[in-house]
């Protein structure tokens, strides 16, 4: 069955949400009215909405509830006494008045049957959560997290955008610093959680792969405990998380994953064979030793890894090995996420929805067995929010494409690191628009060679200019 949608106009009486957030209605004189949805931005208000007014160091949403009246909302949730009068029923509700109301749902769902799984780490977490929930979807009414709405604001729309019918959530939980991962857990209140790695992506803010840890295993705080369902599912890949197995184990029920060979996990693949189409494997069960062939529609062990957690998640909730095998045969990858796109000779790899130094190396890794016969053409951007350790990892960067591409161009502040590590005659520049002007010049003197491009970097450098700009060329746009 397909993927439950976002459903934009759950409905909930005046009352109910009153209740749920512990606040009193002003100006209201039929608390058994009904809101049709929720919304946090004045611009997106439909007639019926409940405007909820978010606080920032930058903006205060308090100060639009006569606008969002005035645009079609019949209720205002609000965090401090607005300005002026909407006109509508509102309620004042300090705090985190949206994670509050998105937690009291989740309760409610799960009263009714509803499970929960969590996913975060530090790369690979949304295609994780789309394997998950396309594999979970082929047997239980599944929704998972759209778009980029993993943080302290996307959990709570996503839980109050779900399908009554769902029985199974798969909410993806982002985080920059200590702490937000706890937050969206108390939230969400998982009772399965899949990590994906520990890896480097915002060590600049919190200073250490041990911090990234920690951080990222918040996730089990809220989960129930061992013997009551709660589940932390993990790769035996990543060292961080087999390293410490028995201090994760003191805290929750782990299990671990594996495609090279690792006693310890109770899922495995094996045989594995990759094309530049597909990656072939066998999934093994180890509890009851059912076996299945699998084929992923990806190149690269990465995602194999990620097809595992996914594997394994089904499995824990009452799959057969072969219903997740064949669920992953038709997985799609999500846009901006390895996508691949062909116009005759010419082949461009999509996969600029973000970047950190473990993403980009597992892209450049199996770049060549797509790429084929092609030129192996890199067009990177900076990877962002790696702190005092950036220059390193830039200079490790090059050094890998100096191995792993036939041409490369670079564009972000650590375009001297970069250039560094490659050690080599490269097109490495500042900014985005000098390296399209290099790679436009270039690229007319390769006409008719077949090439393949791999476009990445972190979401703040826009990588899709880039892709704008071949597809034009090749493509005729």
């Amino acid at each position: 069955m397909a993927l439950l949608q976002e459903d934009m106009h759950v409905r909930m009486t005046f009352g109910e949400i009153a209740d749920r957030i512990h606040a009193s209605l002003v100006n209201c004189s039929d608390p058994s009215a009904e809101v049709s949805g929720f919304s946090t931005d004045t611009r997106t208000i439909e007639q019926g909405n409940c405007f909820i007014a978010l606080k920032g160091e930058n903006f205060n949403g308090n100060a639009y509830a006569k606008q969002a009246a005035e645009k079609g909302a019949v209720l205002c949730i609000l965090s401090e006494q607005p300005p002026e009068d909407p006109g509508v029923p509102y309620l004042i509700a300090p705090g985190d008045a949206y994670g509050d109301l998105a937690e009291s749902c989740i309760r409610t769902y799960k009263q009714n049957g509803l499970r929960v799984v969590g996913v975060t780490g530090s790369s690979g977490k949304t295609t994780v959560k789309d394997m998950t929930a396309h594999v979970l979807a082929a047997k239980f009414r599944t929704y998972a997290t759209s778009g980029n709405h993993n943080n302290h604001v996307g959990v709570p729309f996503t839980i109050l955008h779900m399908p009554p019918e769902t029985e199974v959530a798969v909410i993806e939980m982002g985080m920059n610093h200590a702490g937000e991962i706890r937050h969206l857990s108390d939230i969400a209140e998982p009772d399965m959680a899949i990590i994906t790695n520990i890896g480097t992506a915002h060590i600049g803010n919190l200073g250490s792969q041990e911090n990234i840890f920690l951080a990222k295993t918040e996730v089990i705080e809220n989960m129930p405990e061992e013997g009551r369902g709660g589940t932390l599912i993990v790769p035996a890949e990543d060292s961080y998380l087999h390293g410490n197995m028995e201090a994760l184990r003191a805290r929750t029920n782990v299990v671990y994953s594996t495609r090279s060979g690792s006693p310890d996990a109770e899922v495995c693949a094996e045989n594995i064979v990759e094309s530049a189409e597909n990656t072939r494997f066998t999934l093994r069960y180890t509890a009851d030793g059912s076996t299945a062939e699998a084929v992923l529609p990806m190149t690269g062990l990465h995602n194999v890894t990620d097809a595992l957690l996914a594997v394994h998640t089904g499995l824990l909730l009452g799959m057969t090995l072969k219903e997740c095998a064949d669920a992953l045969s038709s997985f799609v990858p999500g846009a901006m996420r390895s996508e691949r796109v062909k116009y005759g000779n010419i082949t461009i790899i999509r996969d600029y929805y973000n970047a950190n130094p473990e993403a980009m190396a597992a892209a450049l890794q199996s770049f060549g067995l797509i790429a084929g016969d092609a030129q192996k053409w890199a067009i990177l951007g900076n990877m962002n929010e790696l702190g005092e350790f950036a220059a390193a990892r830039h200079r490790e960067l090059g050094a890998l494409c100096r191995k792993y591409t036939d041409e490369v161009f670079f564009c972000g502040e650590n375009y001297n690191d970069f250039a560094e590590g490659y050690d080599g005659e490269v097109c490495a520049f500042p900014d985005q628009d000098t390296l399209m002007e290099a790679l436009d010049a270039l690229l007319r003197t390769y006409a008719g060679v077949p090439i393949c491009f791999l476009i990445k970097g972190s979401r703040g450098m826009h990588m899709e200019r880039v892709n704008d700009m071949l597809e034009t060329m090749f493509g005729g746009k």
